[in-house]
């Protein structure tokens, strides 16, 4: 629940905020009232608000520096929304200035006026905690974990080993009995489109609500595939198969339900058949793809039964996809324009399967947003020239059509990617080494990291050596090295302590290493640190 504080000293004001909606319905608890400025301060510090209804004049502090004082301590959130009245105008204008959300006029109040300042400051609370990640560059291991997905959804895994080590890497569970896949869509009016930053705003928040809700009726995992389009993956217990679907419904329609309410959004969700695998979790994906697409009648909540698809066997699409996947990764221009030459080739020679078609397509879309590096904004850059930009494909009618948009997007790849490949292999090299600082406790050998990122062990050590100035080893012992001299400047740890907590196998091996790399002990580079007493603790111990 996102929670709320009123402070007012007026008393019938906070009563009146409080019965004048519904906040149940918006996810929104009152944790509070003050009374005065200096109370409000208190509970803020205490309570930790969301959001935070105040007066503008009130007793001890008032609103205008209650803001301030929570700015300077808080940061951005809680987010303000200022009550005032005429007269004090003035007061409301330079509010804003410290980022109060919305001023409400007190003789104006009603409950449409409070619920859209309310609205509009869950939407800009939720942009505030999650959409920086996505609006400069998501995290490591987001992006790894988007792409484990996107993997497992076309079945993009070279072996079960490989498959298993990303998902216990990246934290995934998997411990449930049942998986269903929903394939989403966000629906925008053609009478009010929304384009740019407002679109990513708006997928943002939508995603982000929709993990946040839906999570608490059924766990569940939500991928985003690109601005109008996202899954779902259902968790089920063994309790929960035989009526998984009342169960889907329900809180899918709640989820939907809180959408409308903020944000005025749509979404259409059609759902696969139950697996019991998680590696069978893509023949789920494929079947709600499919559905959505073939049902004709226009129903927010669709279940689908196992499809298959013809043109993917006669055409052998899963090697043909498992070869796009790799010269994504690995930034191979020639394989990829051969390799989607060859695809839409295949599609063309049955122009009369175009729902085949059009799930090949998607499947090439969304791994070249999520594998390529700036996916999102290359694949924009291609199709800049329609209105729709690379969502066009979701209004062609033909196979042929079709194909010609693969056409265009193998062109438009190669241009891009010789242009800029050395930058993009070195963003990929500066991305293992993000991932190596964060893993160091775990065993990090060439191939568990090439594993990680979907690369060969050869390929990953060549990548190395010609972008990082080093070997992938001499690299990875480096980093250790250096945590190693942070660690054992602390008082409190041991020698052994810091070769545990940098996953080495022994404190003998670690004092080989670091003896190596420095030419003297751990103990003698305490002793030379300066840290004599901590020296002779280590030697001790």
């Amino acid at each position: 629940m996102i929670k709320l504080l009123i402070a007012d000293d007026e008393p019938l004001v906070c009563v009146g905020i409080q019965s004048m909606l519904k906040w149940d319905e918006l996810e929104v608890e009152i944790v509070g009232t003050a009374r005065n400025g200096q109370q409000a301060s208190e509970m803020i510090r205490d309570l930790q608000p969301d959001i935070v209804i105040t007066d503008i004049k009130m007793p001890l502090l008032t609103g205008l520096e209650l803001i301030k004082s929570c700015r300077e301590a808080f940061g951005r959130v809680p987010l303000f929304i200022v009550l005032t009245s005429y007269e004090e105008f003035e007061y409301a204008r330079e509010a804003m200035k410290y980022q109060a959300v919305d001023y409400l006029i007190k003789l104006e109040l009603d409950a449409e006026a409070l619920q859209a300042a309310v609205t509009k400051a869950i939407l800009i609370l939720r942009e505030v905690r999650h959409t920086p990640a996505l609006l400069m560059q998501k995290s490591s291991m987001q992006a790894l974990r988007e792409k484990f997905f996107i993997r497992l959804f076309n079945s993009l895994f070279d072996s079960d080993e490989q498959y298993c080590l990303q998902r216990e890497d990246l934290g995934i569970d998997f411990s449930s009995s049942f998986y269903a896949v929903g394939y989403c869509e966000i629906q925008v009016s053609e009478n009010a489109p929304v384009s740019g930053e407002k679109l990513l705003s708006l997928c943002t928040s939508t995603t982000q609500m929709v993990r946040e809700t839906l999570s608490r009726f059924l766990p569940c995992y939500v991928t985003t595939l690109d601005l109008r389009h996202f899954t779902v993956i259902l968790c089920l217990s063994d309790e929960q198969v035989s009526n998984w679907r009342t169960l889907a419904s329900n809180a899918i329609q709640k989820t939907l339900t809180l959408l409308h309410n903020y944000f005025s959004v749509s979404v259409r969700i059609a759902l696969g058949h139950i697996v019991e695998e998680p590696r069978l979790i893509g023949a789920s994906y494929q079947s709600a793809r499919r559905g959505f697409h073939e049902t004709t009648k226009v129903k927010p909540i669709i279940f689908c039964d196992v499809g298959h698809s013809d043109l993917e066997e006669a055409a052998h699409l899963h090697e043909i996809r498992t070869s796009i996947r790799r010269a994504m990764e690995e930034i191979d221009i020639n394989t990829l324009s051969h390799t989607l030459t060859t695809i839409a080739g295949e599609l063309s020679a049955f122009p009369e399967r175009r729902l085949q078609a059009m799930d090949a397509a998607y499947s090439i879309l969304y791994m070249a947003i999520s594998l390529l590096p700036d996916g999102e904004k290359m694949v924009e850059q291609i199709f800049s020239h329609e209105p729709d930009g690379y969502r066009v494909i979701y209004r062609l009618k033909t196979t042929e059509e079709i194909a010609e948009w693969i056409r265009q997007l193998r062109d438009g790849l190669g241009e891009l990617l010789h242009s800029q490949k050395h930058r993009y292999k070195r963003q990929v090299i500066t991305n293992i080494q993000e991932y190596i600082r964060s893993n160091l406790k775990k065993k990090l050998t060439l191939n568990s990291v090439a594993a990680a990122f979907n690369f060969s062990p050869n390929y990953l050590s060549q990548l190395f050596a010609k972008y990082a100035g080093e070997s992938f080893v001499e690299y990875v012992t480096g980093v250790r090295i250096a945590v190693a001299k942070e660690l054992l400047s602390q008082d409190e740890i041991r020698i052994y302590e810091v070769a545990e907590q940098l996953g080495f196998e022994s404190a003998f091996y670690f004092s080989k290493v670091f003896k190596k790399v420095e030419g003297i002990s751990p103990r003698e580079y305490l002793q030379r640190t300066g840290n004599a007493e901590s020296a002779y603790r280590h030697k001790e111990n």
